[in-house]
């Protein structure tokens, strides 16, 4: 065995235990013919193999009562659903799913009875950090991927594969189209002179159905921008219809994102005072369903915000980012939720993670610091991701509320790819998940587009 990594051992141990399971199956074919699940009988787990391994590895499950039909078999590690290939009534073949959380629990569902195996699976993550595009400096160019520059700070991806970017530094302004196959970036909105901007794009939302890009006007709260695929994501102003006056104060008119959420086909903005907006697409009609104010006494809190997202998991949960200016103080570098379910939304935003800041730690969300944390994004499981700005490191919160460090070296900036332990990040400000749960970063210091993929 010299020379073989522990993981190319544990494959072909897997190996030589399937190929005796199918030999296994090969024998008892005529035995296992029709043997259904008995739900009179209690289902027994007895072990499983291997203990350990990552995402897409094969795990094999031992018992009793599983029945022949994988269709009927579900298995879960903590919550995540493993493939379930098939099955000899004795055994099944999965498929680890990805990412399961901390300490993964497997279990196996068939009918109404539910198990779960005494020991934990031990769940090793594997991730990986390139670069896009960009070579450092600021100043838009479009091209090739080798050849074009970004300054990016916000992200957002559609179901195609299209990465759009917005940013407003390097002394331009802009909402572009990034193609990793077409190897192109592309301008879809393009001004040099501050004079002649009719759009401040900040963050980036795609309604993935139909693939149209949509921007918020930092300033102008009845003002909104699309981009439709249909139409080469041409750029067009959306003014919006308040049946009453929205009384936002026009010094508090920053408007800095949207979001789509299919909770209701809506879009959501929200502006500095800490009022949330909600937007038809269809017929721009507008309407304020959470009133914000000033007051240092309020539970509405006031400021600008650097992130926000909708979890596709909890469709109705509206997430955002408050940092530096954010009243009362205790709502600084807070990740804050608002539920916009009509029975809860009049509960306002709750504060999620610890109150303190300008710092770093890792453990249950509850507990956890962040150090100027600026997009979040989720994941189709609920996974949120988190660019940790001043910590110069990516974070993820799991949906049953861990957080852990996924890539970058915590307050240690830099650049360089490769894995979680080795990456560096400088200033990481955007985030986007595509479906297939990879990871694109807007590594604003070091003026790259990353890409991270984590199994």
């Amino acid at each position: 065995m010299k020379g073989y990594s522990l993981r190319r051992v544990r494959i072909l141990a897997f190996l030589v235990s399937l190929i005796l399971f199918s030999s296994s199956c090969k024998d008892d074919d005529k035995a296992s013919v029709g043997k259904e699940y008995d739900p009179s009988r209690p289902i027994t787990l007895t072990s499983f193999y291997p203990l350990e391994g990552g995402a897409r590895d094969k795990i094999l499950l031992d018992g009793e009562n599983f029945g022949t039909d994988a269709s009927k078999i579900k298995v879960y590690f903590n919550n995540a659903r493993a493939s379930v290939v098939s099955s000899s009534g004795e055994r099944i073949y999965a498929i680890v799913p990805r990412l399961p959380g901390d300490d993964p629990r497997i279990s196996v569902v068939i009918g109404e009875d539910s198990v779960i195996y005494d020991n934990s699976f031990t769940y090793h993550v594997q991730a990986q950090v390139s670069t896009v595009t960009g070579n450092g400096e600021p100043a838009f160019q479009a091209g090739t991927l080798s050849a074009a520059q970004v300054s990016a700070k916000y992200l957002e991806l559609d179901a195609e594969g299209n990465i759009f970017m917005s940013w407003r530094d390097g002394g331009s302004f802009g909402v572009a189209r990034i193609n990793e196959q077409q190897n192109i970036v592309t301008p879809l909105y393009y001004v040099e002179n501050t004079a002649d901007r009719v759009l401040y794009a900040n963050g980036l939302t795609v309604d993935r159905e139909t693939g149209i890009l949509t921007a918020s006007h930092e300033s102008v709260v009845d003002v909104f921008f699309s981009f439709d695929p249909r139409e080469a994501w041409y750029p067009r102003q959306r003014n919006t219809q308040f049946s009453t006056p929205h009384g936002i104060p026009n010094g508090d008119q920053y408007m800095n994102f949207v979001s789509f959420s299919p909770y209701d086909n809506m879009l959501y903005t929200r502006s500095r005072d800490g009022s949330v907006v909600r937007i038809n697409p269809d017929t721009y009609e507008a309407s304020v369903v959470h009133n914000g104010s000033r007051d240092a006494g309020s539970k509405w809190p006031y400021g600008s915000q650097y992130g926000q997202a909708i979890n596709p998991a909890r469709p109705w949960e509206l997430w955002m980012t408050l940092h530096s200016n954010a009243v009362p103080n205790e709502y600084r570098q807070g990740l804050m939720m608002l539920d916009l379910r009509p029975e809860h939304i009049n509960e306002g935003f709750k504060r999620m993670n610890a109150v303190g800041g300008s710092a770093f730690r890792d453990g249950s969300l509850s507990e956890a610091l962040f150090n100027l944390p600026k997009d979040i994004k989720f994941d189709n499981d609920g996974n949120m991701f988190v660019a940790d700005y001043s910590n110069h490191c990516i974070r993820m919160v799991s949906p049953d509320g861990i957080v852990t460090t996924v890539a970058g070296q915590p307050n240690n900036a830099g650049y360089r790819d490769g894995g979680p332990i080795e990456s560096q990040f400088r200033e990481p400000w955007g985030v986007a998940v595509n479906e297939q749960g990879d990871i694109y970063i807007a590594d604003f210091g070091n003026k790259r587009i990353r890409k991270l993929v984590i199994e």
